[in-house]
């Protein structure tokens, strides 16, 4: 088992992170990237500990990761593999971002920004955020893609008070929610989101690399704080031909 590169595995045993999350990372890696491929039998935990100079233990906690986030399964009685990757996608129906829920599931995401800049709203954004005139949004045009493939097109706006600076924060391969909840102690509780299919424009099929129009899902989201408060709007655009959305409903 070695790395992309053919160089082995290194772990580093003075670095801050524990050794399992090491280990469990850089097999992460090699299965994001094909080199241990979809129903490869991984070693036996001893022929794993014994190959890299650590415990079962250290092993056993790693696997136990990749299995929860199902990166591999187990057989009993025959050991470990690694699984196919899911292809339904539930942000849809959670306030989890799109990059929390692909990283969960162990999917590689990427994010380019388009365009980010502090604005005026438009009488959309006052209307869906509940704002006045004289308020500022952070406007994002952000375009995402799952292991490699251009997935999503997105217009998101925040209440410009909810954030100051994040016009000027470099946002690339990064999940706004995670910088939201972080840097700005800002936490999206629950939301509202209304689905219809489109045909996409010329500029949209060019930003998607569509070699000819397909039918997109159109998602409108507007999401809420605890007190209730409307924090984020966003329109994306979905190319699902390759995954579905999952929702799941409760009584």
């Amino acid at each position: 088992m070695n790395a992309p590169n053919d160089t082995p595995i290194l772990l580093d045993r003075n670095s801050e992170s524990p050794l399992w999350a090491q280990f469990r990372d850089a097999l992460r890696l090699q299965i994001l990237q094909g080199v241990l491929p979809i129903g490869a039998k991984l070693p036996s935990e001893a022929e794993l500990g014994e190959q890299f100079g650590i415990s079962r233990i250290v092993v056993r906690e790693a696997l136990a990761d990749l299995v929860r986030n199902n990166l591999i399964y187990k057989i009993k009685g025959r050991g470990a593999f690694v699984a196919a990757r899911e292809r339904d996608e539930d942000f849809v129906s959670t306030v989890l971002g799109f990059s929390d829920e692909m990283e969960r599931k162990g999917r590689s995401v990427r994010t380019q920004v388009l365009a980010q800049q502090l604005r005026a709203p438009t009488p959309q954004e006052i209307q869906a955020l509940g704002l006045t005139d004289d308020t500022q949004v952070v406007a994002l045009k952000r375009l995402r893609s799952v292991d490699g493939e251009l997935r999503l097109l997105v217009d998101t706006v925040v209440p410009a008070d909810l954030a100051p600076g994040l016009h000027r924060m470099r946002l690339d391969d990064r999940s706004l929610y995670d910088v939201l909840r972080r840097q700005y102690g800002v936490r999206l509780v629950r939301a509202e989101r209304w689905i219809d299919a489109v045909l996409p424009d010329a500029e949209t099929c060019e930003l998607l690399q569509l070699q000819q129009p397909e039918p997109l899902l159109r998602i409108e989201s507007i999401a809420y704080g605890a007190n209730g408060r409307r924090l984020e709007y966003y329109n994306a655009l979905h190319r699902c031909k390759s995954s579905r959305l999952h929702v799941q409903t409760t009584t």
